[in-house]
């Protein structure tokens, strides 16, 4: 009996290692704004996103997966890394991604349509910053840099109180000369 315990504690301390060991691996390139809470997996779904036969979210044909690392050039280039998905329904933990490879720049249609994680859930988030809401484009650079280390020119900003739970990962629509169309964020466990 004593056996099986240290069994299922071992086991059990080695899922959560592994779990653990499945966050980006980017070397000096932290995933700012990362607090999720394991046991979530809700997902801002966008339109077309359906699950597989896995129930594993799948994406939207033309959609792709990506992580922000930063937003720059007043607000108009996204700086990003492709990202993975990885899903175990059969353990019922959800979604989660990784970054990789190399950083690349997309550019950003102030036009388009960005959804991101609220506290209540998805919000549509307006293309220009109001009194009380930032823009689409603000939360994902408000998310992806938290502490205003990366704003240009030596611009500096108050503490904000948004609220930046998704991790920094988005399902983007990309069109012509890699500009985005369209981004969902994500929330992966």
């Amino acid at each position: 009996m004593f056996n099986r315990h240290v069994l299922s504690v071992a086991l059990a301390v080695s899922g959560a290692l592994a779990l653990t060991a499945c966050g980006p691996d980017d070397g000096d390139m932290a995933t700012p704004g990362s607090s999720a809470s394991p046991s979530q997996s809700a997902t801002a779904k966008p339109a077309g996103d359906d699950k597989g036969k896995d129930g594993c979210p799948t994406l939207a044909k033309g959609h792709k997966l990506i992580w922000v690392h930063n937003v720059e050039g007043a607000m108009a280039n996204i700086i990003a890394r492709d990202a993975k998905m990885l899903c175990n329904t059969k353990m019922d933990e959800g979604a989660f991604y990784h970054p990789e490879g190399p950083l690349k720049t997309y550019s950003f249609d102030m036009n388009s349509k960005v959804t991101v994680v609220g506290k209540d859930g998805p919000e549509v988030r307006p293309a220009t910053n109001t009194g009380k809401t930032l823009s689409g484009i603000g939360h994902v650079k408000e998310c992806a840099d938290p502490n205003h280390k990366q704003y240009d020119s030596g611009q500096s900003k108050e503490k904000s109180t948004e609220y930046c739970m998704g991790q920094n990962y988005y399902d983007v629509a990309v069109g012509p000369d890699n500009k985005i169309t369209e981004m969902t964020e994500r929330f992966g466990s």
